[in-house]
């Protein structure tokens, strides 16, 4: 039997990433970036934009014809989809007011790269020496469709993703920076509202410093907010917006919940149960109980990860949560699992979970990373049965990513 030297086994994950890096700067340089420059809708974007011009003006970043009529003021598009984020997140666009749509969105496509670098870091930070880890991630750079998904829809995905997984980090790192980490962790609950999962999650642990630091810092972020949305319309956004979530409704986004590229369970649930319009009763109360009953045995299963790779997988199963149980669940947002892919390719490397079980987790790998048109034009050519097995293969591969996840999150060191 041939043996591999021990250089060159330490030496090969970082070549792979190495080799895999330029690729994808290739691809973003040469095949994304040309496409960027070209479009002057921006995608995406254009809600995040003509919202805080919106707010600056003291209009309403809720009311999507106001952001219409800024659109077309511009000459960049007859209509912009509804601005439907917290009102903490308009001062994280405050940088693209001297901006023009199409200034502004070709540096956010370069940000995100930056974004997604730092979420990486933060990620390897808590999950801790692992060659399996780095070859994860060199597959993902090579063949994660939905990270380049993200860059050319101007998502806000990346930059709650680092932070979220640097203030995990800080609080569930040696130092235990818990003040650090919760701070963070309450601006990235304050862009979007799925991280408030962690805060729960800290709760329900009795993690109560970091917990109530990300809650008062969601305070702090709202009173600094108000010079440019005031009361009213916060409220607005608490009171109206934010509840129609739950069924579907984002605020008069004219998109079908079951649109073949959501892979959210109450997309799934609505399949089975269909409706003229959002979700029918049954799928209502199917997708409420599903989605409490995984929150809740999530949060009994994991209460109390033993080290830094146990919490990583931990924090692995609840972004897979964190994408699954919204309405929506788009490409772009499957960028919340890259945490997951790493520490669970982690858990493997380190014998935490069984080597068979490196079979599911390639599977899980493959179907996120299965362009999303190819299982869309097969579904077309195939019957009702096959067609919906397809549309769904990727929730399913969530939920597959996050039930291995939550089995290693509970496995202890093989040196403890």
């Amino acid at each position: 039997m041939v043996s591999i030297p021990p250089t060159f086994r330490r030496a090969a994950p970082w070549v792979a990433l190495a080799l895999a890096t330029a690729l994808h700067v290739r691809g973003l340089v040469t095949e994304d970036w040309p496409v960027v420059k070209r479009e002057r809708h921006a995608r995406d974007f254009a809600s995040y934009h003509y919202a805080v011009h919106a707010a600056a003006a003291g209009d309403d970043p809720y009311d999507a014809a106001i952001l219409g009529e800024l659109a077309q003021a511009e000459g960049t598009r007859k209509s912009v989809h509804p601005y439907f984020y917290p009102p903490p997140f308009l001062l994280t666009m405050l940088w693209a007011l001297p901006l023009t749509l199409s200034e502004a969105y070709r540096l956010w496509f370069w940000a995100d790269s930056a974004f997604f670098v730092g979420a990486v870091v933060a990620a390897l930070r808590l999950i801790g020496p692992s060659p399996a880890a780095i070859w994860a991630l060199a597959g993902l750079l090579l063949a994660f469709t939905p990270l380049r998904n993200n860059h050319l829809m101007g998502q806000a995905n990346l930059p709650v993703l680092a932070l979220m997984t640097a203030g995990l980090a800080a609080a569930e790192g040696p130092r235990r920076r818990e003040v650090l980490g919760g701070a963070l962790v309450g601006v990235a609950a304050m862009m979007k509202m799925s991280p408030g999962l962690l805060v729960a999650w800290w709760l329900a642990r009795g993690r109560w410093r970091a917990a109530i630091v990300a809650c008062v810092t969601a305070v702090l972020l709202t009173v600094l907010t108000l010079p440019l949305l005031g009361p009213a319309l916060q409220l607005h956004f608490y009171r109206d917006v934010l509840p129609g979530f739950g069924s579907g409704d984002y605020h008069g986004l004219k998109v079908p919940l079951t649109l073949f590229g959501n892979h959210s369970l109450p997309n799934l649930w609505a399949q089975v149960f269909p409706a003229k319009d959002g979700l029918s009763s049954a799928a209502r109360l199917a997708s409420s109980v599903t989605n409490l009953g995984l929150v809740a045995a999530g949060f009994a299963a994991l209460r109390a990860p033993k080290d830094g790779l146990a919490v990583a997988n931990a924090v692995g199963a609840l972004s897979c949560l964190m994408v699954v149980v919204p309405a929506y669940a788009y490409e772009h947002h499957l960028t919340f699992l890259v945490p997951a892919v790493l520490a669970s390719a982690a858990a493997l490397g380190a014998g935490r979970l069984p080597r068979l079980a490196w079979g599911p987790w390639l599977l899980a790998f493959v179907l996120l990373c299965a362009p999303l048109t190819a299982l869309k034009d097969q579904a077309g050519e195939s019957g009702e049965i096959t067609a919906f097995l397809l549309q769904e293969l990727k929730t399913f591969a969530v939920l597959l990513l996050g039930a291995l996840c939550g089995i290693a999150a509970r496995q202890k060191s093989s040196e403890s």
